[in-house]
């Protein structure tokens, strides 16, 4: 398994496909196993993927003291020095939009050809309740009956009652490679000391991609609003009807979406 060192942490990463590189980083307690199947391998027919393991998750070193922003944007920084990407397009979902708005921010952002952000966070909080029940499980009930109760909060309603089972599947597979309950507090509060990173993404003019599902309660679609405002030259796609982690239950048009984005950045890039 292909793997780089960033200080004295091994981070885990996998590649797909052939084509122009596209770095995936992903968000709060998941690894590059969260993208599912169908959303990487509809990518991958015109991309080559670089889907990294964030430290203390998937087949990542996991340190049991907290770290940083800037040893989560090194990691990534590591990645891509491994892999020798001259140049690059960056895809981050939800906390990992977070450390790719803040790797343009440390690590400058002269390599990247754009930058995809998938449901980022951006000042409009879910409910305490919401977060508690997707994110800080009760330890004293079964992990089966907290995944459930989480479920309502990533994806919509009706789709969870069609796939009951393959949602079981995923959650069983995950706990082969269990993210430890401190890695969620510790990935949270190196977010949250971190300066805002918003501001450096003016300093380039690569394109910006913002996609949001509307009935999203983990990150609500008005963050997609806020961060367009801060960022006037991002394209913001809605996605109806779809709710936070959509490249697993709505895959097709998640990555028709992101097709369409990127290939238009790359015909620039050929443009000039």
């Amino acid at each position: 398994m292909p793997t780089t060192r960033n200080g004295d942490c091994t981070i885990w990463y996998d590649t797909l496909g052939d084509g122009p590189p596209l770095v995936m980083v992903y968000g709060i307690g998941g690894n590059s196993r969260g993208w599912w199947d169908e959303f990487p391998r509809l990518l991958a027919r015109r991309h080559r993927l670089v889907m990294v393991d964030n430290r203390g998750t998937g087949n990542s070193d996991k340190p049991e003291e907290p770290w940083t922003m800037s040893d989560m944007t090194g990691d990534v920084e590591a990645v891509v020095n491994a892999v020798g990407l001259d140049t690059f397009h960056l895809l981050g979902c939800s906390l990992g939009t977070v450390i790719a708005r803040q790797y343009v921010r440390e690590r400058g952002g002269e390599r990247l050809r754009s930058l995809s952000l998938l449901c980022p966070p951006n000042g409009i909080s879910a409910t305490q309740e919401d977060l508690n029940t997707a994110l800080f499980w009760d330890r004293a009930k079964p992990l089966m009956d907290s995944a459930r109760a989480g479920w309502p909060i990533i994806h919509p309603e009706p789709w969870i009652a069609a796939n009951d089972a393959l949602l079981v599947e995923k959650f069983e597979a995950s706990m082969t490679e269990a993210t430890p309950a401190r890695t969620f507090q510790f990935q949270m509060k190196a977010a949250n000391e971190a300066a805002p990173p918003n501001p450096s993404l003016n300093d380039y003019a690569w394109p910006v991609l913002i996609a949001h599902g509307t009935i999203d309660r983990l990150v609500p679609p008005d963050n997609a609003n806020t961060l367009k405002d801060e960022v006037p030259r991002a394209r913001v796609e809605m996605l109806e009807g779809d709710s936070h982690n959509f490249w697993s239950h709505d895959p097709e048009r998640s990555a028709r979406v992101v097709l369409d984005f990127l290939g238009g950045a790359d015909a620039a890039q050929v443009g000039k």
